[in-house]
């Protein structure tokens, strides 16, 4: 929808019904492998959710599936549907790969839910566009980008209870300090990517820019505030409300 907006582009209203399916099995799917793969009770409230429920959450991530699929081929472009074929390769390869406990580098596992993260969020657009805003480019990339950060945060944050369930998060392959650098690195590059985007988008997109300048700033607040944010998984709840920052812009 953000993206539709910036790029002025329509998006059928069944894709957000897909779309929107497809985040909540993928992110559940993902949850559930991970609980399967504790022997013990987890030590972190979501993965011990999904042990608990894991036979119901099974059972609703098949029937969303399912509907999911039916909405896919009844109402949704061609070239869509293909696209989305696509991605759903990369979300099966992705997922077998952390099955298979096999990472081909550290923050394989932050990095690919980032990244598939964004281009579900930016395949409408791209699929149904014929041409592309500058700006759409500048906004996808800067998704990616505080996706990246926010779930390198969450392993950071997640280090003691990752380290106990034998996790396979970016932390626990580098350690407090390869996560941190990664982080700052990560910060310095948005900054950057903020401050000339005013002189490549120049004021054309104010308002928007400087939603993601908010989300970015928040995401930062959570990071020097790791004391207060780690408590109670506080940093997962802002982290996650930080997307719907762009929605202020669309209503």
């Amino acid at each position: 929808m953000f993206l539709g907006k910036i790029n002025n582009t329509e998006i059928p209203i069944p894709i957000y019904f897909s779309l929107g399916i497809a985040v909540w099995v993928i992110y559940t799917l993902d949850h559930l492998m991970d609980a399967f793969s504790i022997q013990h009770t987890a030590h972190t409230f979501r993965h011990a959710f999904h042990q608990k429920h894991k036979k119901a959450l099974s059972t609703a991530c098949s029937v969303l599936a399912f509907v999911g699929f039916i909405v896919t081929v009844s109402y949704l472009p061609l070239t869509v549907f293909y696209h989305g074929i696509v991605l759903m390769i990369i979300v099966g390869a992705y997922l077998l790969i952390i099955n298979l406990k096999f990472i081909p580098f550290s923050t394989f596992k932050e990095t690919t839910v980032a990244l598939i993260y964004t281009l579900g969020v930016a395949l409408p657009v791209y699929s149904l566009s014929d041409t592309y805003h500058p700006a759409l480019h500048f906004f996808s990339i800067s998704i990616f980008i505080l996706a990246t950060i926010n779930l390198l945060e969450f392993s950071l944050f997640d280090f003691e209870s990752d380290t106990k369930d034998k996790m396979m998060s970016g932390a626990l392959k580098l350690g407090y300090e390869g996560i941190n650098l990664r982080l700052k690195i990560l910060f310095a590059v948005f900054t950057f990517l903020f401050f000339i985007s005013f002189f490549w988008l120049k004021l054309d997109y104010i308002i928007p820019q400087i939603i993601f300048f908010l989300m970015g700033l928040s995401l930062f607040i959570i990071y020097i505030k790791s004391d207060f944010f780690s408590k109670d998984d506080y940093f997962r709840i802002l982290g996650d409300f930080v997307f719907l920052y762009p929605v202020l812009w669309v209503l």
